[in-house]
């Protein structure tokens, strides 16, 4: 019993630094402004509509390449 609880005592001080870590990012992680004045939130948004621009520009380069073949073959 005596080992058990001085492990539990040893762990004690390591899990509450998690916890606090844990507590600081939720707060402050997609929170936090960037210098621009955006959060973290914002700028993922961002990111997603620029990909999703992208994939959209690559398939209209794709479907092209794939009728420019299709007219080559058959010609």
């Amino acid at each position: 019993m005596k080992d058990w609880m001085g492990l539990v005592v040893a762990w004690v001080p390591f899990l509450v630094l998690i916890v606090a870590w844990f507590w600081f990012s939720r707060r402050n992680g997609m929170q936090a402004r960037s210098s621009s004045g955006t959060t973290l939130i914002e700028l993922y948004a961002q990111q997603v509509e620029e990909t999703r621009r992208m994939n959209q520009f690559l398939e209209r380069i794709a479907t092209s390449m794939e009728k420019r073949e299709r007219i080559g073959s058959s010609g």
